[in-house]
């Protein structure tokens, strides 16, 4: 504890005095910052409260199916929910404590990232502040509030315990210990200064405490519109039958999906990337490349379509093609794990195996458990004599659960 009595000192001393007194005044003004800025869990329950709204969601024949959260974005009556809770249904309706609070327009959908934005009122709650996501740190105190279960506007505590980036899905989450429950979608994720860093999103029925958030500049970037009219915002679920009907590896009628609503929408890169991938699976190779010719032409940076028309164009046997997508692909996106794994594998097809190992090299650097590099680096290994090292990738192939190294062991590592 400083006490300025302390600070007293004679004239022939006083430039030293100064310094010191200088010295005092800026430490206590740094500390009175850093105390300014961290705030518990009740002052950020204070600040947050009321920017958070239930959103609850109804079929056709109008009974109520589910029920969600909301955030206010800003003073322009911006309110972010997850699409999935108006995905199937005919309407949604806002609640805001003991009042229903109607929504002027749909402004903004996001099929692929699970946003939907809805038009309120102006200044008719008080906006979050939004935080940096690429400030955010593993182990940094977090706090989410939604409507769990049909409980109003409850908070819960936990930490960021990893952001995740997951390059076949195209999608960004930050990872939290914070609960997220039924009806917790769409509500606020906010950091311990209480700005809004993410949406909740999902939770993972295996495991324990595994939450995942929506970054908030993944909502920022989606584009404003108008969707209402007409019931326009219908039209999106069409894409998202085709993202569904992927998943469950029904391809064709996914590539009819997508080709109804990329009749309606005929600029959208998402819908001719899948179109592609649902292609690639059913081994149309060559009108796979078509639809990622077409997403690229759309979205020049889209890493994923350089990656996937790469493996298409090596399915037919053009590797020399594949090799250039796929350096694209990195030169977009430098830590492309798949990428590297691919491009090697090209590289070792056309026999430059010294490139190919140094490309799984990479892949493992970036992603130490991607079993597919090993097998495939071992592969390389072997060509060029060395039995030893390839018996080590292959075991750890083996290890990460890679089906084919197995037998390659069996057969060649005696």
């Amino acid at each position: 504890m400083y006490s300025l009595h302390n600070l007293s000192c004679r004239v022939s001393k006083s430039f030293l005095c100064r310094s010191y007194l200088f010295m005092f005044i800026f430490s206590l003004a740094i500390c009175g910052k850093l105390n300014g800025q961290v705030l518990s869990a009740e002052q950020i329950y204070e600040k947050v409260n009321d920017a958070v709204v239930v959103v609850l969601s109804y079929d056709y024949s109008d009974n109520l199916t589910s029920q969600g959260s909301g955030v206010v974005l800003n003073d322009k009556g911006y309110v972010v929910t997850n699409y999935h809770v108006l995905s199937g249904n005919e309407r949604l309706e806002i609640i805001h404590g003991e009042d229903v609070i109607p929504y002027v327009d749909i402004i903004g959908i996001d099929v692929e990232k699970d946003i939907l934005i809805l038009k309120i009122e102006d200044k008719k709650f008080p906006a979050i502040k939004t935080g940096e996501v690429k400030s955010l740190k593993v182990g940094q105190r977090v706090y989410a509030i939604g409507s769990p279960m049909g409980f109003e506007n409850t908070i819960s505590e936990g930490i960021v315990s990893g952001l995740r980036s997951y390059e076949e899905l195209r999608k960004n989450y930050i990872q939290i210990t914070a609960s997220i429950s039924s009806g917790s979608s769409g509500g606020a994720v906010v950091n311990d200064k209480g700005e809004l860093i993410g949406i909740s999103t999902l939770t993972s029925k295996v495991g324990q405490n595994l939450n995942f958030a929506i970054p908030i500049d993944e909502v920022l970037k989606v584009e404003i519109g108008s969707y209402s009219k007409d019931d326009r915002y219908k039209d999106f679920e069409l894409l998202n039958k085709g993202l569904n009907a992927e998943r469950k590896g029904n391809y064709q009628e996914a590539i009819n999906y997508y080709s109804r609503y990329i009749a309606k929408f005929p600029n959208n890169s998402f819908a001719y990337y899948n179109r592609g991938a649902a292609k690639d699976n059913l081994k149309d190779y060559r009108g796979a490349i078509q639809d990622y010719n077409k997403a690229i032409e759309i979205n020049p940076n889209d890493a994923e379509a350089y990656n996937n028309r790469g493996a298409a164009k090596f399915n037919i046997k053009d590797y020399i093609g594949a090799i250039k997508d796929y350096n694209k692909a990195i030169e977009i996106n430098p830590n492309h794990a798949f990428a590297y794994t691919n491009r090697g594998a090209a590289k070792g097809t056309v026999e430059d195996h010294r490139g190919a190992i140094q490309d799984f090299d990479r892949a493992i650097e970036i992603n130490p458990n991607l079993a597919q590099a090993y097998y495939n680096r071992g592969l390389n290994k072997a060509i060029l004599g060395d039995k030893s090292g390839a018996c080590l990738d292959w075991s750890k192939a083996d290890e990460l659960g890679y089906d084919k190294a197995y037998s390659v062991i069996r057969k060649y590592c005696k």
